[in-house]
């Protein structure tokens, strides 16, 4: 094999190895999380989870969502999906005819250690809600996180402001 090849093979395994531990890299910056909180989450600390709840409840109502009472503690909240939204979950057809598509968003409060909380999220499209037969629930995917992570990130900021100082 010539000088040139084996350059090139060297510099080509190279790359592929830089761009492999680059990739791997990346997904390290999560591992301070739990599992469930790899959608969109936030740490908050030295606050209640009753003063945290009111807080998502605030944030999410001023960005235009309904909370939907549940049973337990989980905090779940639904908009009307946008046109694009709609087309997307329903399909072309689905959305030329109606169909109805909101985006629910589950919200989490969980202990992470005596002085602090996980505040996770995840968000589904759900076509056809409210009619149990036909109501079809897809999860969003992780890269569809970021609208979802800016909410958390207001949950957060809201949390701090609405604390009075000592």
């Amino acid at each position: 094999m010539s000088p040139i090849y084996k350059t090139l093979a060297r510099f080509t395994c190279g790359t592929a190895l830089l761009f492999a531990a680059i990739i791997f890299a990346g997904g390290c910056s999560s591992m301070d999380k739990p599992a469930s909180a790899s959608f969109a989450s936030v740490v908050i600390i030295n606050q209640t989870p009753e003063q945290i709840r009111q807080a998502v409840l605030a944030v999410f109502q001023n960005n235009g969502y309904q909370m939907i009472p549940q049973t337990d503690e989980t905090l779940v909240f639904q908009r009307e999906a946008t046109r694009g939204e709609t087309i997307d979950y329903a399909g072309f057809a689905g959305a030329q005819q109606g169909e109805r598509v909101v985006m629910r968003v589950r919200v989490n409060v969980r202990p992470k250690n005596p002085s602090a909380y996980w505040v996770e999220c995840k968000a589904y499209a759900v076509c056809n809600p409210d009619q149990p037969v036909f109501e079809n629930t897809t999860a969003l995917f992780n890269f569809q996180s970021k609208p979802y992570q800016k909410l958390m990130d207001q949950v957060a900021q809201k949390v701090v402001l609405s604390t009075p100082a000592p």
